[in-house]
C-alpha cells in the first residue's frame, strides 16, 4: 500500500466513522404515538403553544349576496308625506346593500343606498307635462327627507309605478345622482322626457 492510498483510506474512515457518530445522536424515526409520558416529560413553554391566545378573534368567513331591506320609520315619514300631497301616491322606503351570509345561516346587512318606491294613479299614463310634474313634487319630497336617515354612501333610485288601469302601468326609473347633477332645474314634460329617453 502505498503512502497516497493509505492516506486516501485513513480520510474515508475517519469520515465513515463520523458519519455513523452523528446517527447515533439523531432521534430515531417511529410510527408510534406520542404516550403521556412522553407529553409528561417535556413541559410545554410558551414558545411551544399552539393554541390560540385568547381575545383574538377568528375571521370566519363569509359570502356575499345582493339584498334589500324595509326602512319603516322613513318609508312612514315618506308615505305621509305623498299622501299630504295627492291620496293618490304611495311610496316606501327600503335600503340596498349585500348581505354577508355566514356558514351557519346568520347574515349581517350593509346598506349601499337607500331606493324609493312610489305608485301614483293618473288619468292618463300619456300625459308627459303631468307625469313629469308629479316627478318633480315627489323627488323634492325625497330631497327633504331628514339625510341621517338615509342609509348608505351612494345615492339611491326612485322607482316610479304610474298606474291607469290594471293593464295600463308605466314605470319609469330615476337615479337620484343623475337628477342632481343633470335634471334638478327640470319640471313637467322636460322632467319626464329627461328620463324617459335616458333610462
Amino acid at each position: 500500500m502505498t503512502k497516497r492510498t493509505f492516506t486516501i483510506f485513513a480520510i474515508l474512515l475517519i469520515f465513515y466513522l463520523a458519519l455513523l457518530t452523528a446517527c447515533n445522536y439523531l432521534p430515531a424515526y417511529t410510527d408510534s404515538p406520542i404516550t403521556p409520558q412522553d407529553s409528561i416529560s417535556k413541559p410545554n413553554t410558551p414558545a411551544e403553544s399552539t393554541g390560540t391566545p385568547e381575545g383574538t378573534p377568528i375571521y370566519e368567513g363569509c359570502y356575499f349576496a345582493w339584498a334589500s331591506q324595509d326602512l319603516p320609520e322613513l318609508s312612514k315619514k315618506f308615505n305621509d308625506a305623498l299622501q299630504a300631497i295627492d291620496k293618490n301616491a304611495t311610496g316606501r322606503a327600503y335600503a340596498y346593500g349585500e348581505n354577508c351570509v355566514y356558514a351557519d345561516g346568520r347574515a349581517t346587512f350593509g346598506a349601499m343606498e337607500t331606493d324609493f318606491s312610489v305608485e301614483v294613479r293618473v288619468a292618463d299614463i300619456k300625459n308627459k307635462k303631468a307625469l313629469g310634474e308629479w316627478m318633480y313634487k315627489i323627488l323634492q319630497v325625497i330631497e327633504n327627507l331628514p339625510p341621517e336617515e338615509i342609509q348608505g354612501g351612494q345615492p339611491g333610485m326612485v322607482q316610479f309605478k304610474f298606474v291607469k288601469s290594471e293593464i295600463e302601468n308605466l314605470y319609469l326609473n330615476v337615479s337620484l345622482d343623475e337628477y342632481r347633477k343633470q335634471a334638478q332645474d327640470l319640471q313637467g314634460a322636460e322632467l319626464f322626457g329627461y328620463f324617459y329617453n335616458n333610462p
